[in-house]
């Protein structure tokens, strides 16, 4: 039996410049998200109780964390790291700029992870930040009036309630059907999690996610060692 070739394989340099610029615009973006507490805090001269302030943070930091960090996992392989650090940093991931790098790409006729897919991502996700900016700014200036009255009529605001489940199913279905034996198994531990655990379920969602990540690739590793050593 032939030893494995464990060596990893170096970024080229279009992946280092990306790793590089979006690890300078991630921490340029964290500071100016921090400037405005601290510039709130100093021209009102307001104390903060900082034991108070992280016990209060601490619980909702560990779940978005873990999501966080499962989120980026999941989604490098597809868009790549560019679009990542990308909407990592204007935000609205799931609902916005997944759709528009997926959408790009089956336009583009490109495959999920390749090169040109992870270039046509990055223009996608740039693109869908500039609109959505464009459309916020413009919807709060001109919409709002007439726009609240509506969004808050007790008949269609639990149709924009639900409208992150809404989108997930045509998210999911086709990446599941497209690799169907690679989603079974943590598609199936999630779906059985969830039955089992009811309502507790969604309150502990992220850390259920990263166990399952870990299950699958336990058991996919498994696997494929196997069908290796055949």
């Amino acid at each position: 039996m032939k030893k494995e070739n464990s060596a990893v394989q170096p970024l080229s340099p279009f992946d280092n410049k990306i790793h590089r610029m979006g690890r300078i615009s991630t921490l340029i973006v964290w500071v100016f998200f921090l400037l405005v507490p601290f510039a709130v805090c100093m021209v009102f001269e307001l104390n903060v109780d900082w034991i108070l302030t992280i016990k209060a943070a601490a619980p909702i930091m560990l779940i978005f964390a873990v999501t966080g960090v499962c989120e980026k996992l999941s989604m490098s392989p597809i868009i790549g790291p560019g679009a990542v650090y990308l909407a990592s940093s204007t935000g609205n991931i799931q609902n916005m700029k997944l759709p528009a790098a997926l959408n790009a790409m089956n336009i583009m006729n490109c495959e999920e992870g390749s090169e040109k897919g992870r270039v046509i991502s990055i223009i996608a996700v740039a693109t869908s930040s500039f609109v959505t900016t464009a459309i916020v700014f413009c919807g709060m200036l001109f919409l709002a009036p007439i726009m609240t009255p509506l969004l808050t009529n007790p008949v269609v605001s639990p149709a924009f309630d639900n409208m992150f489940p809404a989108l997930v199913g045509p998210m999911v279905i086709p990446v599941v059907l497209k690799n169907l034996k690679v989603a079974t198994l943590p598609v199936a531990l999630a779906l059985i999690l969830a039955l089992v655990l009811g309502g507790i379920y969604s309150s502990i969602q992220s850390i259920l996610m990263v166990i399952i990540i870990l299950v699958s690739l336990a058991v996919y590793r498994v696997a494929f060692k196997k069908k290796g050593s055949k």
